[in-house]
């Protein structure tokens, strides 16, 4: 009887427990909805409207600790969640987002409120983060459409018996293969720092079979990002197994491969693992900024690398160089659809252009517009006003009343062919008259179109399934007639800066960072959060 007395004493306290830690919660959100400050102990919480809704919903129970005999712990999924905390650098985040010393200092002293409501700000934040980037890209970039996806993250992160919490939150992650290859590598550099990373003198060049004593540096460096075997072997020499391994290196690195180490290969040496790793997790935030799919036959423009890649059932079909806009015209960064081609066109100079470049040009050569096949029309006229009429030196960008049309030619700054998919930007793919620019390394020349270095064979690509061959092409091109061409089925483009990747074989490639974004991405994703997130995920 005693026995029976005691059992239904200690049950009704965990009732007492279970009903008392239940109305805790619930009169905490209810404060926070009244407009006091949404705070668990002592730190604010980034979610609150979220972090409500779930508690809400699961009908204001603790989410991370369970009743052991009247004892309160963590359970197995909390254990778990907050590993995956502690580790969260791996993901090229930091843990302090997501309340990690706040949680560490309130399980010591066994508030378990509090670290329940921060563990669940922490869970939504962070899955907020893997779904669609911790950084607002358009408050660095203003030419940067980001593409995020959508879910409702509440629901996908109630408990439902479904998969455990942390393979929940790594099913938000970007599904693309790019992505998981990337945190392969920043794990990597983290587990292998480098001790010591000495700056290399840049000058002077070192040639094959020259003697410098800068050479042991540069082979250990090489041993420690694969290019060259893990022999310990002294190289007093520039002999050939370094200079292969050099050649590597300036693959990797979108460099010329000609094995001389000269400045800008010993710039990128001299770039240290943490440096890169860093790099790697600027890149890791551009993947969360993306869609979801980026289809089973798509174009990749990737700027930092001047190229263009066609890929179709997840292989490279068609790959070539391209040229991109100047520091100072960037060719911006989204997504689009290309829907048709124009052989032989016209080329309408943008405003900006014809008042910047264009008008200096004209006023300095009288025979410019006749010499480069231009015609000039007033705005909104399609009637030609003869150039030899104008008073080209009364005019400046203030008052330029005239539209310029580049006719069908050699000397078309299109050249011969344009890849149409219409966007905000004026955006477009074209040939060029000005071939020789695809020698050089960096290819920042235009004015932020992206010029391709054989159009030919892209449009021969493209037009294959609608019976138009090379030949076709090249009669269209002969007969020099303007002619528009609608593709089928329109092409999914996606244009995109990534300076840091790992293709399929596993070999890991930097870029240069032609237009500086890397820098404010970095600094901005280490900036803790502070406060609430202007950011909510609502159902639907």
């Amino acid at each position: 009887m005693i026995r029976l007395i005691k059992q239904l004493l200690l049950l009704s306290a965990l009732f007492c427990s279970h009903v008392s830690a239940a109305e805790s919660l619930r009169q905490q959100v209810e404060s926070w909805h009244a407009g006091f400050a949404a705070e668990a102990g002592g730190a604010m919480l980034h979610l609150p409207q979220d972090t409500a809704r779930f508690y809400e919903l699961s009908g204001f129970q603790y989410r991370w600790s369970v009743n052991s005999a009247g004892v309160l712990a963590l359970s197995d999924e909390a254990n778990a969640l907050f590993d995956f905390l502690g580790n969260i650098h791996l993901e090229g985040l930091l843990a302090v987002d997501y309340h990690y010393p706040a949680l560490q200092a309130a399980l010591a002293r066994q508030d378990w409120l509090a670290f329940d409501l921060l563990m669940t700000d922490a869970h939504l934040m962070l899955a907020h983060h893997l779904l669609k980037g911790k950084v607002d890209v358009a408050s660095l970039n203003a030419d940067w459409v980001a593409n995020p996806r959508t879910r409702d993250l509440v629901q996908h992160l109630l408990p439902n018996g479904g998969d455990p919490v942390v393979e929940k939150l790594t099913a938000l992650r970007p599904s693309q293969a790019r992505y998981d290859r990337l945190l392969s590598r920043l794990a990597w550099l983290t587990e292998h720092p480098a001790s010591e990373w000495p700056a290399l003198a840049v000058s002077p060049k070192i040639e094959p079979g020259a003697s410098d004593a800068r050479l042991a540096s540069i082979a250990q460096r090489l041993r420690y990002w694969g290019d060259l075997s893990d022999e310990d072997r002294l190289f007093n020499q520039y002999a050939s197994e370094l200079v292969d391994a050099v050649k590597r290196f300036q693959m990797r690195h979108g460099l010329k491969q000609d094995g001389v180490i000269g400045k800008a290969t010993l710039t990128q040496l001299n770039v240290t693992p943490a440096e890169r790793a860093r790099q790697l997790v600027a890149n890791l935030e551009r993947w969360r900024w993306l869609g979801e799919d980026f289809g089973h036959r798509f174009l990749l423009v990737n700027i930092a690398d001047f190229s263009l890649t066609v890929y179709e059932a997840g292989q490279p079909a068609v790959r070539m160089p391209v040229i991109v806009g100047r520091h100072y015209r960037k060719t911006p960064v989204f997504s689009d659809r290309m829907r048709y081609l124009v052989f032989n066109p016209t080329w309408t100079v943008p405003v900006k252009l014809a008042v910047q470049d264009k008008l200096p040009d004209i006023q300095k050569d009288p025979d410019y517009l006749s010499r480069m096949g231009f015609k000039v029309y007033p705005h909104g006229s399609q009637v030609e006003v003869d150039p030899g009429t104008i008073d080209w030196a009364t005019l400046t960008p203030r008052n330029f009343p005239y539209r310029l049309v580049q006719m069908p030619g050699p000397l078309n700054a299109l050249g011969q062919v344009k890849f149409m998919f219409p966007n905000r930007y004026d955006v477009y793919l074209h040939d060029t008259p000005a071939r020789e620019l695809f020698q050089e390394e960096d290819r920042a020349f235009s004015s932020g179109c992206i010029r391709v270095a054989d159009p030919m064979a892209l449009a021969e690509y493209l037009l294959a399934d609608q019976g138009i061959d090379r030949a076709t092409i090249d009669q269209w091109l002969a007969e020099g007639a303007i002619k528009t061409v609608n593709l089928k089925t329109a092409m999914p483009i996606h244009i995109e800066y990534w300076t840091a990747w790992v293709d399929r074989e596993g070999t890991l490639h930097f870029r240069k960072d032609v237009y500086n974004r890397d820098a404010p991405l970095i600094a901005a994703l280490a900036q803790p959060l502070t406060g609430q997130v202007p950011v909510q995920d609502t159902p639907g």
